[in-house]
């Protein structure tokens, strides 16, 4: 049945039941001829019938509705149709859907990236207290005289697995306890000329340019400052392996979104290790502690936006991109 004036039928079907019952009444009340009685009376079951085809449809798209919901079906959605009322039920079934299990897949991801913090957190917590609790239990049990050169060295291997965890948790704690951002507008040469001067000494054996347009971002200045300084230290520290070591920071507009770009020539990211760049406490730095990436990440998302990354070992080319949403 099409539904393209889904509230015309059914009120004109309401209309004729209506009509029909009085002629009904009318016809018994003046106890007309059996056949003249008998024709509305046929015709009433059939427009009830009618009327009952025609709900039956947005009752079913109803019980569609409400049995995704239940059996977590992500793919169901509401038909298109032409009758306006009927079309913005369907919307709004469509953006609950849409909304609801947008939320199911955030719940699904933050839980994946907690369990991962976790199973870290138990690792290095382990790893760092252990040799503590060998030395305690050593010295603590020790029948014999401890010398004092023993003493000293034992100390200072419990004084530096001591500073690890606490390095290790402060940066637990920074990651988790981002402040939500204050966005006002920055301007992009200011933004990138402050930048450029503060690791101007730091890139002394890497070409660093920049390029931009003049042309403006809507972010938190001390956070997307936090997402700069990551992104170009890395890219510094890549390419100076390098004798033509070279940092390019660009900012460009497409299609209405901002963004910014920073790319280097060092030795490139394997494939393999695309995917874990942005984890938690991952590094490949002797002294690094892996949360760079992922706290710019998480800035990023907080402003709604995104980063990615594009990389190509065997070209040298790697490309971090800051995206900002459209401006309104």
């Amino acid at each position: 049945m099409a539904y393209s004036n889904y509230h015309i039928l059914l009120t004109l079907y309401i209309v004729a039941i209506i009509i029909d019952t009085v002629i009904i009444t009318l016809l018994a009340a003046k106890s007309c001829d059996t056949i003249y009685l008998s024709i509305p009376i046929i015709i009433l079951p059939m427009l009830v019938q009618g009327i009952i085809k025609l709900i039956h449809h947005p009752i079913r798209q109803v019980k569609m509705f409400l049995l995704s919901i239940r059996c977590n079906e992500r793919m169901i959605r509401m038909p298109l149709v032409k009758d306006r009322m009927l079309q913005e039920m369907y919307e709004n079934m469509n953006e609950i859907l849409t909304h609801y299990h947008e939320n199911e897949r955030t719940i699904e991801t933050k839980k994946i990236y907690y369990d991962r913090i976790l199973r870290i957190m138990t690792h290095e917590i382990r790893n760092t207290v252990t040799p503590i609790i060998t030395l305690s239990d050593h010295y603590a049990n020790s029948t014999f005289p401890i010398e004092e050169t023993e003493v000293k060295e034992g100390m200072a291997i419990i004084n530096n697995q001591s500073k690890n965890i606490k390095r290790f948790l402060d940066s637990y704690h920074t990651l988790t306890h981002l402040p939500p951002p204050s966005p006002v507008k920055i301007l992009i040469p200011e933004l990138f000329g402050e930048t450029f001067k503060l690791f101007e000494k730091e890139s002394e054996n890497v070409k660093l340019s920049i390029h931009y347009p003049d042309i403006e971002i809507c972010a938190d200045p001390s956070l997307i400052r936090i997402v700069l300084n990551n992104l170009l230290r890395n890219a510094i520290q890549s390419a100076m392996a390098h004798k033509d070591g070279r940092v390019e920071l660009r900012a460009t507009l497409c299609e209405n979104c901002p963004q910014i770009t920073v790319t280097d020539n060092g030795d490139g990211i394997p494939e393999n290790r695309i995917n874990d760049i942005f984890s938690p406490f991952y590094s490949t730095k002797e002294h690094g502690n892996g949360i760079g990436l992922c706290l710019s990440r998480q800035i990023m998302m907080l402003h709604g936006g995104e980063l990615t990354v594009e990389s190509n070992p065997k070209n040298r080319l790697t490309i971090f991109t800051i995206k900002f949403p459209a401006k309104q």
